[in-house]
């Protein structure tokens, strides 16, 4: 059966109004356990995780020429290796992936697969291969009313904020566990104007969700003095452990002032 996607993405300079994908297939397949996508994901070491920006490019081996075109968010990099490590038909591939009419939204990394590293793309890659999102919000004003259309469910969450110089988007996908983010930063706290698309796991249960507010930002004290957590997948604990800062992004000279400001200040 040959079935006929149609697109409408947000335009912008970099990505075209509408993308046709064909797929020989019968149905788009489900989307991978919500229990897996978090067992697998390298979580921003800010936020509970255990990874920085550089800790995960020296993980999945990207050249130091790649990394010159990384944009400093790597949410997108962080759901591309999440999903190569589930693997199978999960798994983003050996060949480019070719969304843009720049043709060139992903990165090769050490293992030959491939990286989607620009948040937008995801929006096309997701309803490609797992149909259309469980819920879709255009130019929502509140992002706090945005959240009642998938508070209390699990699954892949895209946002697309604003910025406030020409109304540019820019894009960020993580997951999101019932009312938070899981171990990434709020992307729809602080913006008047969204857009969100998300894609709900099968395995989808938050029975158990707390009803007290659940605070994003996480102790860096704990966060940094404790660089291996017992709910991480094995793996990801031995590849941080050898990974190698080769580079270096921006911003990473907060952590002296903090440690200098809250610790030596105080000892």
């Amino acid at each position: 059966m040959l079935i006929t996607i149609h697109l409408v993405l947000i335009k912008d300079l970099e990505f075209e109004r509408e993308v046709k994908t064909e797929c020989h297939c019968q149905l788009q397949v489900p989307l991978p356990n919500f229990a897996d996508l978090r067992l697998h994901y390298p979580g921003y070491a800010h936020y509970g995780g255990h990874f920085h920006n550089h800790h995960l490019i020296s993980i999945i081996g990207l050249s130091a020429a790649d990394s010159s075109m990384l944009l400093h968010d790597t949410s997108a990099l962080r759901l591309s290796y999440t999903l190569n490590h589930i693997g199978g038909q999960h798994s983003l591939g050996y060949q480019l992936i070719k969304l843009s009419k720049y043709g060139h939204d992903s990165l090769s990394g050490r293992n030959g697969l491939q990286y989607i590293f620009h948040p937008i793309a995801y929006g096309p890659f997701l309803a490609d291969k797992y149909g259309y999102p469980s819920v879709s919000r255009l130019h929502e004003r509140d992002p706090i009313s945005a959240k009642k259309n998938f508070w209390g469910r699990q699954g892949i969450l895209q946002v697309i904020t604003y910025s406030r110089k020409k109304n540019l988007p820019k894009g960020h996908v993580g997951l999101w566990d019932c009312n938070h983010f899981h171990q990434s930063k709020d992307w729809t706290a602080g913006h008047s104007l969204i857009t969100v698309e998300f894609w709900e796991s099968p395995d989808s249960n938050c029975t158990a969700m707390s009803t007290e507010p659940h605070f994003q930002m996480a102790s860096l004290v704990q966060v940094t003095s404790d660089s291996t957590g017992k709910d991480m997948e094995p793996e990801l604990s031995m590849m941080l452990e050898a990974s190698q800062p080769h580079v270096r992004l921006r911003h990473r000279h907060w952590e002296k002032r903090f440690l200098r400001k809250h610790h030596l200040g105080n000892s």
